[in-house]
């Protein structure tokens, strides 16, 4: 999902030219200053530079853009364009998640679930892929899918296991398909029905909240 965030440039350099959101970057402004360093991170030509794209992203996360600090974080997790730091990536990447950024919530808590830069810490990592989930993050509530049909940081539950995989797949993401289907094998008919009920709840909840 990452390249979505690398992408965010593009629709802007569409609709003014690049050179005026150099101007922009270059006077200051944190969001345009993450726009260029996607325009050098994801070119496909000679253009394209990773060190002039830290150099951006870092301009903006030093400003407390939530993207570029997660684009900066995985910049040092991959040594694109700078050293390769892990403590650093973590830690930018955590800054983003703190800030509210989903993708970098469910990515930090899972490092948090499995380790990886950080302490094992199951708690933290169900608050944050949660939090992620809930802004509707589809790998996220895939995730906790997994988490309740396996009983990994929480104690297994069928009917919340089967609510998340729902939400995930009607989010686009069907990978919980087979889970569902073994999920529905072991079910009663009124857990089943119990966790459809969750989803609409779910549903109509968080469409509520939409403008």
């Amino acid at each position: 999902m990452t390249a979505v965030i690398i992408g965010l440039w593009s629709a802007a350099a569409c609709a003014q030219d690049i050179s005026a959101i150099r101007k922009m970057a270059e006077s200051g402004d944190a969001a345009a200053q993450f726009e260029y360093g996607g325009y050098y991170e994801g070119r496909s030509d000679k253009a394209r530079d990773h060190r002039r794209a830290v150099e951006w992203y870092s301009k903006a996360a030093e400003q407390g853009n939530a993207l570029a600090q997660f684009n900066l974080g995985r910049m040092y997790l991959l040594g694109k364009g700078i050293e390769q730091d892990a403590d650093l990536g973590v830690e930018w990447q955590l800054r983003a998640a703190e800030q509210g950024l989903a993708e970098a919530q469910y990515v930090v808590g899972k490092r948090y679930l499995f380790g990886g830069g950080v302490d094992k810490d199951s708690e933290r990592a169900l608050e944050l892929i949660i939090a992620s989930a809930e802004q509707g993050w589809a790998d996220a509530q895939n995730q906790l899918g997994q988490i309740y049909f396996q009983g990994a940081a929480v104690a297994k539950d069928v009917v919340r296991s089967y609510m998340w995989f729902s939400i995930a797949e009607q989010n686009g993401d069907s990978t919980g398909q087979r889970f569902i289907a073994v999920l529905e094998e072991v079910m009663d008919k009124a857990q089943v029905e119990q966790a459809q009920t969750l989803v609409r709840e779910w549903q109509e909840a968080h469409a509520a909240g939409q403008p």
